[in-house]
């Protein structure tokens, strides 16, 4: 059985004739594609296919990797929302993704990328100079317009309906912008800028991001953010967030707003001190035990007062932990802290301990698989560092820094997109490598692709996308 494929590409149509067949060593039915050409009429079937040896070449671009991009983005529908809400502006931004996500080098060289590259055919007639990447950024970084994605892209990608996960991250920099400050992280100060991501706990996807000064502390963002969030429809009813966030005014805003929550108690807390006291007493026994992948947990439970509401106490106990916090503790502890014994008592007790508040009960074995789904948000911080190349920052203007945050939000989204439908058999950096190597070769009329490799074909099958033999130009 056979049936005839249509695809546009550039200014012409290509026709491929795509057939059925029973694979009886598999024992399953498979596809095969044959190139039929340019669509000449397709209600009559006529099809133009020439040969390329009387065409002269001009240039080999690379083709594999944003050509993949493309038609996911496409099939996604993420395309159909960026030219919806950025119109003039969308060719420039697919463009900058593509590069983002396949080579993620300075922005200063995307133009080099963009003319050696597949881009050059898929986005004409764009500019990826430096100036005018940084032109295009302030544009998208317009206030007016981020309000408009935002809309979009969570009312069309984003339910948010069974809760969100927020936390913050510092983007030390030199830069020279009125709310770059100087904050406290990972046990330095630095001139800096917090980045706060919120995403969808059931997806995994990004929902939301702010940018704050770097003196601005978490514990204050999480009214404002959640306010924010209302406005584009999303009236989370759970919130997971970190021990930076945790204060009677964010907790009672939670519990006035109808909303769950799961936080960490800091170990500054007089609670966190009465707990410790009183629940390390027979938390070492069987029925406290609760398996957590390869390691054993003791978890005891408590009902609390927190600040006027009943809420849950979670002590939880990790013995392998403990052992290497005992050891660091007691290798940096400096001789005139071995006077202070009682203080010195209280700090080897906190080892291995963490202590976890929700406003509803949660049964053990749930506890801990659903506090690290925060861990979700420090993967996309990861992604986006890494990756993406999130930092060093390099834009002087508080709007291109807004356009900048919002090409990275977006290029993570995609990012994600394709990890979760390429499965866990292959990485994102892994297909997009491999599918670089697939070469195109641009004539007087017609881009004609090279042979893909078995690997190649592995990967398009398996997110099914058609690659043509030939594009118009």
């Amino acid at each position: 059985m056979s049936y005839i494929r249509y695809k546009r590409f550039g200014n012409k149509e290509y026709a491929y004739e795509v057939i059925s067949y029973w694979d009886s060593v598999k024992k399953i039915p498979r596809q095969k594609v044959r190139y039929l050409g340019v669509v000449i009429d397709k209600k009559e079937g006529i099809f133009e296919r020439k040969s390329s040896r009387q065409r002269g070449e001009r240039l080999i671009l690379d083709f594999g990797d944003t050509f993949l991009l493309y038609e996911f983005m496409k099939k996604t529908k993420l395309i159909e929302l960026i030219e919806r809400v950025f119109k003039d502006k969308a060719k420039s931004l697919l463009a900058l993704l593509c590069y983002r996500l396949c080579d993620g080098s300075a922005m200063n060289y995307a133009r080099i990328w963009h003319e050696g590259n597949i881009s050059s055919f898929l986005f004409k007639d764009i500019e990826l100079s430096s100036q005018k990447i940084s032109l295009f950024l302030k544009a998208i970084g317009n206030e007016v317009l981020q309000m408009a994605f935002f809309r979009d892209y969570i009312s069309s990608f984003v339910k948010a309906d069974e809760g969100i996960i927020m936390d913050t991250t510092a983007l030390p920099n030199q830069i020279k912008l009125s709310f770059n400050a100087w904050g406290y992280s990972d046990g330095e100060i630095d001139k800096q800028i917090r980045f706060l991501f919120v995403v969808d706990k059931k997806s995994s996807l990004p929902v939301f991001f702010r940018y704050l000064p770097g003196n601005i502390i978490d514990v204050s963002t999480l009214n404002i953010t959640i306010d924010e969030l209302k406005k584009f429809g999303i009236k989370s009813s759970f919130i997971i967030i970190d021990a930076g966030f945790f204060s009677e005014e964010n907790i009672r805003g939670l519990y006035k707003g109808g909303i769950n929550f799961l936080v960490r108690l800091p170990s500054t807390r007089r609670l966190y001190r009465e707990l410790l006291k009183e629940g390390v007493q027979d938390l070492e026994i069987i029925k406290n035990a609760v398996k957590y992948g390869k390691r054993v947990l003791f978890i005891k439970e408590r009902e609390i007062n927190l600040f006027g509401e009943g809420a849950y106490a979670y002590i939880i106990f990790d013995p392998e932990r403990k052992g290497r916090e005992i050891k660091k503790l007691l290798l940096d502890v400096k001789d005139k802290e071995l006077e202070d014994e009682e203080g010195l008592e209280y700090r080897l007790m906190k080892r291995g301990i963490m202590i976890l508040v929700s406003s509803f009960k949660i049964e053990k074995g749930d506890l801990m698989p659903l506090y690290y789904m925060r861990q979700t948000v420090e993967r996309l911080f990861g992604f986006s560092k890494d990756d993406l190349k999130l930092i060093p920052l390099r834009v002087h203007k508080e709007e291109t820094l807004r356009g900048y945050l919002l090409l990275i939000f977006i290029a993570l989204t995609v990012l994600l997109l394709l990890k979760k439908e390429i499965g866990k058999g292959h990485t994102t950096e892994e297909i997009l490598m491999t599918m670089r190597n697939l070469k195109c070769k641009v004539y007087d009329d017609e881009i004609l692709i090279q042979e893909l490799t078995k690997q190649q074909k592995e990967i398009i099958k398996k997110l099914n996308i058609l690659v043509p033999k030939s594009m118009g130009i």
